[in-house]
């Protein structure tokens, strides 16, 4: 998989990192690599709604938006 940011800077990985990184980014993008399965994008990307992005601190409870994964943010708002 390649993950790719807003700027076009992008990094190869697994299915499981690109998931994780795709979480931790606003606007990010994903493409398979030429040898990637069928679908493996489509999979890394659902997996990664609802993965919450990379956590630097733990020293307090998960509450912001960046915190949580996208699912749990439009779930937020919906209700």
């Amino acid at each position: 998989m390649t993950v790719l940011d807003r700027v076009n800077a992008g990094a190869d990985g697994c299915e499981h990192h690109a998931a994780r990184l795709l979480a931790s980014l606003d606007g990010g993008r994903v493409y398979g690599l030429p040898h990637a399965a069928p679908g493996t994008a489509v999979r890394v990307f659902k997996a990664a709604d609802g993965i919450r992005p990379f956590c630097w601190c733990e020293d307090a409870p998960r509450t912001e938006p960046s915190q949580l994964s996208h699912a749990e943010n439009r779930a937020r708002h919906s209700g």
